[in-house]
């Protein structure tokens, strides 16, 4: 039998042979990789205020007298387009920050460095607000609805006016610039 027959024979059975010690050498590769980042929500709405500043404008001193709320301006908070649904356990509010100081066991809103005792008063009501309503804090909580409720859309009045809180804070109040920030964030709790 010739070489070149016996070739012939065996190439059938080296065909396999071949192509895996093909497949075992390395080739050469290249990868590329693409990161992904999300924040899972359960539901949201939009928060909304009908005046983004609100001027209490020139208050004489004289008129900031213990247990007064002066110079009143009212502003609305509103919540809409709330989306997701329902079920869970976790309640929707809306929480209140800023900085401020209790005087005399009531919560003013302040800027930081403020030198008087004078702030802002913030008390959620429908109509001008008596001093001894109970006053929105840093950290007060508005309910949008129960555990697991998609809140439905609502708006919320407030009245915001200086005050310098009883006899202690008025004793101490002299004139000079009020400045003061209230922020609203819808969360879950």
């Amino acid at each position: 039998m010739t070489t070149e027959a016996r070739m012939r024979l065996a190439l059938p059975y080296l065909s396999p042979l071949w192509l895996m010690a093909v497949a075992v050498l390395p080739l050469p590769t290249q990868a590329v990789f693409l990161e992904f980042s999300a924040l899972v929500v359960e539901r949201t709405c939009t928060l909304s205020l009908n005046r983004s500043t609100l001027p209490l404008g020139d208050i004489p001193q004289s008129r900031l007298r213990p247990g007064q709320l002066v110079a009143q301006q009212p502003f609305v908070l509103s919540v809409k387009d709330c989306s997701g649904r329902p079920g869970g356990s976790l309640k929707p509010v809306v929480t209140v920050s800023g900085s401020g100081a209790l005087h005399d066991g009531r919560w003013l809103f302040r800027g930081f460095g403020a030198h008087s005792a004078t702030g802002v008063m913030v008390i959620q009501s429908d109509s001008e607000a008596e001093y001894s309503q109970p006053e929105l804090r840093d950290g007060s909580i508005i309910a949008l609805g129960n555990n697991g409720d998609v809140p439905r859309d609502q708006s919320f009045t407030f009245y915001a006016g200086a005050s310098c809180g009883g006899n202690t804070g008025c004793a101490a109040n002299t004139p000079g610039a009020l400045t003061a920030s209230v922020s609203f964030t819808f969360t879950y709790q």
